[in-house]
């Protein structure tokens, strides 16, 4: 018998319970043809029959339950100890320790390590080393010390193995959640970033574009002075540019990566008051162009709106096996307890950055000191 699915981060899920529902009632079959054929010693084969069919029933019922959508959800350590007890049973039954059901003990350990935590798993482990000395010792057989000390040994070792197993799953399974988790606190936080974003982009347009604009035609209506509407029609259209750019600037596409970030750099050195230094390597650009530049157009707001820098120098570079993008700054620099709390407080910029690098393989680093300025490296690997 197998031992039940256990979700490594609580109970049994209902596709696991059903698998192993399965697993435990094709095993039958085997365990009675293994009984039948292999001849083995068989001074307390009896009840053999009887157990089988107690454990056929008991198979048929968690499968059963396992496919009604209704029915509640058996405990799994109850399960467990349910498919031990049968195992231990049925091999002491069917030749004790020279059963050919003993190999089951072997699987009982991995089918543990996959599906509980390493504790439950070593308690698993146990239960079923302490089972097969059982059957050793309480089984009739003569000169077979040796072989049954071999059989335990066995089992030990596996059972280290699963724990190993098992740590090394429940690591995985926890860093998954953790990921899972924070993907998730991403997206939320993006679409209200985007929604905030939005309505500043919806107020600016409202309170100043629109605003200049009402004020330039009452002006007209009322023939007043024409001077005062051209500059209220130049301020309208050097807002729509500055609104439109921040959006989506349009050299990107026209004029390429390195006259794209030379005009965000200038126009937040502008906002900002930082001078600016950008240098693009001419084969860096072309394959992760729109990448390259959103992620240093982050960057560089990041640095207009937290850093007080005085100098922004931005470098895309193309290197043997990657792509470089740098972008350093000599403001006040990062504190790093604030840097992780970020996210968590809405700011989900870098936090963002670092999930699209590494959809690709590639690693951002971040390296900064209170005072001493910022260096953000992006490494991103050359596509296949």
């Amino acid at each position: 018998m197998s031992a039940p699915a256990v979700a490594v981060a609580g109970g049994p899920s209902r596709e696991a319970v059903r698998m192993w529902a399965l697993i435990r009632l094709a095993a039958l079959p085997a365990i009675y043809l293994g009984e039948r054929l292999v001849a083995h010693p068989s001074p307390r084969s009896d009840p053999f029959g009887p157990l089988l069919a107690a454990a056929t029933v008991y198979a048929l019922l968690t499968l059963a339950l396992a496919y009604w959508p209704r029915a509640p959800q058996l405990p799994a350590r109850l399960l467990a100890l349910l498919d031990v007890a049968f195992l231990w049973a049925l091999t002491y039954t069917s030749g004790g320790p020279y059963s050919q059901l003993r190999y089951a003990f072997f699987l009982l350990p991995i089918g543990a390590a996959l599906l509980l935590r390493p504790a439950l798993t070593a308690a698993a482990s146990l239960a079923v080393v302490v089972a097969y000395l059982a059957i050793a010792l309480l089984y009739p057989t003569e000169d077979a010390a040796d072989f049954e000390l071999t059989q335990a040994l066995y089992l030990v070792w596996m059972g280290i193995v699963a724990v190993l197993l098992a740590r090394v799953l429940a690591r995985r399974s926890d860093e998954v959640q953790r990921l899972s988790a924070d993907r998730g606190r991403l997206v939320a936080q993006a679409l209200d970033a985007e929604d905030r974003e939005r309505r500043r982009l919806a107020g600016a347009l409202h309170d100043d574009a629109v605003q200049n604009l009402l004020a330039a035609r009452h002006e007209l209506a009322g023939g007043g002075d024409l001077a005062f509407v051209q500059h209220g029609l130049d301020r309208t259209i050097a807002q729509l540019r500055d609104a439109v750019f921040d959006l989506y600037p349009a050299a990107l596409d026209h004029a390429g990566l390195a006259a794209a970030l030379e005009a965000v750099a200038e126009h937040a050195g502008r906002r900002a008051g930082f001078d600016w230094q950008v240098e693009v390597d001419e084969q860096a650009a072309g394959a992760y162009d729109q990448l390259l530049f959103s992620l240093a157009r982050e960057l560089i707001i990041n640095v207009a709106k937290h850093a007080n820098a005085a100098h922004v120098t931005v470098r895309v570079r193309q290197m043997p096996a990657e792509l470089q993008l740098e972008v350093a700054d000599d403001g006040r620099g990062l504190d790093p307890a604030r840097l992780r709390r970020a996210p968590l407080d809405g700011h989900i910029g870098l936090a963002s950055a670092t999930e699209r690098v590494e959809a690709l393989d590639g690693v951002l680093e971040i390296a900064s000191e209170p005072g001493q300025g910022t260096l953000v490296r992006v490494r991103i690997p050359h596509p296949s």
